[in-house]
């Protein structure tokens, strides 16, 4: 299916009246207001600020995976009840399945600058949405594109809240050309990769970026392909995932005590395997469990 990008691009907008004047709300304010807004119609309000970095450890135990952009993103990981609580509590309510595709979507925003990722998820009576919180400033082209392609990726329900003022009123819905949009994260996205030969830095293929752009036409299918190659690599049998299996073979609860020097030096010598391969080791360890 291809959505035609001359047409305007329009994503709707929930708002909620204050009796307050705009200049009397601290813009940092909104959110929290938004927040209780929403809750004080039934919904369960999940904050967003961690989604990526939390989620992103599903996906290493899901896969075996730690590839350029996830390590970076998870640094020197330590594994926690809390972001074990968070990924239970954002799992009961959004399958796996769109989870690693709003990452998808992380990943290529990241290269913007920043994920993008909407501040919190909604649900209520078995559904869950994503909300930005908007206060009538200039939008961000990052969020428009990740709500565009989020919308060609899967189905979940994508809005801006704000709050309407005494002064200050704001529309039901935020249009804008995708046109422009697309052009200006094109320029950014080529600054930090090769669009056209982006599966090295990304782990999918982004060409389908440009094609979109010179025929103004969004295929759906082309991003669902980038999304299942990025899956496939994931899947694939890797080196990390061989000395992972290996280490079965040592009693690693008597490490438990020993520094991380004493732990790499284990592993160089009983897997045979060099400083970087013990380090990624160690991480997917930590990570795994």
């Amino acid at each position: 299916m291809k959505i035609e990008l001359t047409k305007p691009f329009e994503v709707p907008v929930d708002r909620f009246s204050l009796e307050n004047k705009k200049d009397e709300i601290n813009p940092y304010m909104t959110g929290k207001l938004l927040r209780k807004r929403y809750e004080g119609l039934g919904y369960k309000v999940i904050q967003c600020a961690d989604f990526e970095t939390s989620l992103m450890v599903e996906v290493v135990r899901k896969y075996f995976v730690l590839d350029k952009y996830i390590k970076v993103k998870l640094g020197e990981y330590k594994n926690n009840k809390k972001t074990d609580e968070y990924n239970k509590e954002i799992l009961g309510i959004i399958k796996m399945e769109d989870v690693e595709k709003l990452l998808f979507l992380c990943r290529v925003c990241s290269y913007l600058g920043d994920p993008n990722f909407p501040d919190f998820i909604i649900f209520k009576d078995g559904k869950a949405s994503l909300r930005y919180v908007y206060t009538g400033d200039e939008l961000m082209s990052g969020k428009l594109f990740f709500i565009f392609l989020a919308r060609c990726l899967l189905e979940i329900e994508i809005k801006f809240a704000t709050l309407d003022f005494s002064d200050h009123k704001n529309s039901n819905s935020i249009n804008t050309d995708f046109i422009s949009v697309l052009k200006s994260s094109l320029e950014k996205l080529s600054k930090r990769i090769n669009v056209e030969d982006s599966s090295g830095d990304v782990g999918a293929d982004l060409s389908f970026l440009n094609k979109w752009l010179e025929e103004k036409s969004a295929d759906k299918e082309a991003i669902n392909r980038s999304f299942d190659q990025l899956v496939s690599k994931f899947s694939e049998n890797t080196k990390l995932k061989e000395n992972f299996s290996k280490l079965k073979s040592i009693n690693f609860t008597e490490t438990e005590n020993k520094t991380k020097p004493e732990k790499l030096a284990l592993l160089r010598e009983k897997l045979g395997v060099n400083m970087m391969e013990a380090n990624e080791l160690l991480t997917l360890k930590e990570i795994v469990g």
